[in-house]
């Protein structure tokens, strides 16, 4: 059974991205008119299946909201302060999520181009003892290297994926998952890895479109055509 009901999202935006070099948080960089995270923020709360968000920040911008934030409140977003490691700012991203909630989709704040065709396909991968995870097939040859360098090995390709996101998981499932890291003193670098630890299943959803991370000033550049011909397009197609 596959999912159906309400879903929230919680979009990840209290990192520091020590490897952007720009000022402050790459997240926060302005992208095509707004800043980069209002991308992610957008997506979500246009989609019909989204009923809320709740946006994971740095402390300190919580306690001096800039107006965008403050413009936000009035479209049912739950600001929330991140914590020390990712796996913790997701956890309590996901305390903000009614129980009413049916599921939850985790997005990396980073990831601006999402759009509604992918939040939907992985939202329809979900079912109450699965999550699903965006992705797609790695398109590069892969190597094993040691702390020296050498190469010790090559996957096989076939079945390397790099994972994305959304990831989206029952609510209750998630929530469970990240109470029980917290108490083990368990990290994942996601939410499909913990589940993963744990024994859940995950879905790979392949995704069709660029939904990169940003990680560095130049991708900006990319990003900020990307969504300005994407625009275009909806312009043209409304009018």
């Amino acid at each position: 059974m596959s999912f159906s009901g309400n879903a929230w999202a919680v979009v990840v935006a209290a990192g520091r991205g020590t490897r952007f070099r720009g000022e402050g948080p790459k997240q926060f960089s302005p992208l095509a008119g707004k800043p980069m995270v209002l991308w992610s923020v957008e997506a979500f709360l246009d989609h019909p299946s989204v009923e809320g968000l709740a946006l994971v920040l740095p402390l300190e911008m919580l306690e001096a909201p800039p107006a965008w934030l403050a413009e936000l409140s009035d479209r049912g977003v739950r600001p929330v302060a991140g914590g020390a490691e990712r796996t913790d700012s997701v956890r309590l991203g996901l305390a903000a999520v009614p129980a009413e909630a049916a599921a939850v989709a985790v997005h990396d704040g980073a990831r601006p181009l999402i759009t509604a065709n992918a939040i939907g396909r992985v939202l329809a991968a979900v079912a109450p003892d699965r999550g699903a995870v965006a992705g797609r097939r790695a398109a590069d040859s892969l190597k094993e290297v040691d702390e020296s360098g050498r190469v010790v090995g090559a996957p096989d390709r076939r079945r390397i994926w790099q994972a994305e996101t959304p990831q989206a998981f029952p609510r209750e499932l998630i929530v469970q998952v990240h109470e029980r890291a917290a108490a083990e003193g368990v990290h994942a670098s996601d939410s499909a890895g913990l589940c993963q630890l744990y024994g859940i299943e995950v879905r790979m959803v392949e995704l069709d479109e660029p939904n990169p991370k940003i990680t560095r000033p130049s991708d900006l550049a990319w990003a900020e055509a990307w969504l300005k011909a994407r625009e275009s397009r909806r312009a043209s197609t409304d009018g």
